[in-house]
């Protein structure tokens, strides 16, 4: 749980400094690898847990969120970081924050049934604080669509490779 709200204050602390609104930018699509790896992730993720309840396999999919969690934190946003502490809005920032604005806002609808009230506070800070057309809850929100053509299965097998001879370092 930490580190999902670490996470979100990291989000929430350069959106602030940048005044940057995701709703300005809805249409942004990031080039960066970085952020393709995270939304095929994100979109495998979405699809696995659907399965997973489905089966009623609770604990599998709860670990598969925590999993998701810990490679966003400790990959997608430690080897992203220098896009946020640009002084300027460029092209790659706004790619960075609207990427991590969406993998936030559809982790937290995922992630609603285990943690409620915490995806509630942060649901309500990222969304209905900036969106009045939004849901007035997370728990009221649809489940996310599964956006195949996101889903990269040769980008994230390379990227899991990266990422664990980086760990096994």
């Amino acid at each position: 749980l930490s580190t999902l709200w670490n996470v979100y204050s990291f989000y929430v602390l350069y959106a602030e400094i940048d005044q940057f609104n995701p709703l300005n930018y809805s249409d942004f699509v990031s080039e960066n690898v970085m952020d393709k790896w995270v939304m095929s992730k994100l979109n495998t993720l979405v699809k696995d847990v659907d399965s997973m309840l489905d089966s009623y396999q609770i604990t599998q999919a709860a670990l598969a969120i925590e999993d998701f969690t810990d490679e966003l934190s400790n990959w997608y946003v430690r080897r992203n970081r220098e896009r946020f502490w640009g002084t300027s809005l460029t092209d790659d920032k706004i790619g960075a924050y609207v990427t991590l604005y969406e993998v936030l806002v559809k982790l937290i609808k995922v992630s609603a049934p285990f943690v409620p009230f915490m995806t509630e506070e942060i649901y309500q800070n990222l969304v209905v604080n900036l969106d009045k057309n939004a849901e007035e809850s997370v728990h009221l929100c649809y489940w996310p669509e599964v956006e195949e053509s996101k889903i990269d299965k040769t980008l994230e097998k390379e990227m899991d490779s990266a990422y664990l001879i980086v760990k096994l370092g």
